[in-house]
């Protein structure tokens, strides 16, 4: 964390030296440079599933302790359920949910990009409305241990979308 910090620090430097040479102004705030405040666990990562829908959700998320490609991703043996309504794996709509996972487990985690429930109360999954964006995630390129990653599941004028945000 410190060196992606140092890093950080070091790039902008170099970046607001060559602008006021080029000319150049900058206003730098500094509220806008988040270097987390150390209260999560080095050895977990905090997963957030928020559901801005009107839909049952099953946000469809998989995991795995090593590399492998996006078939072997989604193999329903990989598939992680053990939160959400009745540690089932589904999210009731409008609400949201977190759950920790051991960070050695997490090389990867993605979501096929959820499947919303429909019929006439929008809770049928086995018939569903549509399903969101994939997305995929990778330790130490996208996210690091003791960070916050939230999948957010909205509805849009066309359809159904994911996406993810990571927090320190």
């Amino acid at each position: 964390m410190f060196t992606r910090q140092l890093l950080a620090q070091t790039a902008g430097l170099v970046g607001l030296l060559t602008l006021a040479f080029g000319g150049c102004t900058i206003t730098v705030d500094p509220t806008d440079l988040d270097i987390g405040d150390g209260s999560s666990s080095p050895d977990v990562v905090t997963i957030r599933i928020v559901n801005r829908t009107d839909h049952t959700l099953d946000p469809q998320i998989y995991i795995s302790s090593e590399p492998v490609g996006l078939e072997d991703l989604f193999a329903g043996s990989r598939k992680y359920t053990d939160y959400g309504v009745g540690r089932q794996g589904l999210i009731a709509a409008n609400t949201s949910d977190d759950f920790e996972l051991d960070c050695a487990l997490v090389r990867l985690i993605g979501t096929r990009g959820g499947s919303f429930g429909g019929g006439d109360d929008n809770n049928d999954l086995n018939n569903p409305a549509g399903s969101g964006t994939q997305r995929v995630l990778t330790q130490e390129l996208v996210f690091d241990c003791g960070e916050r990653i939230t999948f957010t599941y909205q509805q849009t004028a066309g359809g159904f979308r994911t996406d993810t945000d990571v927090d320190s």
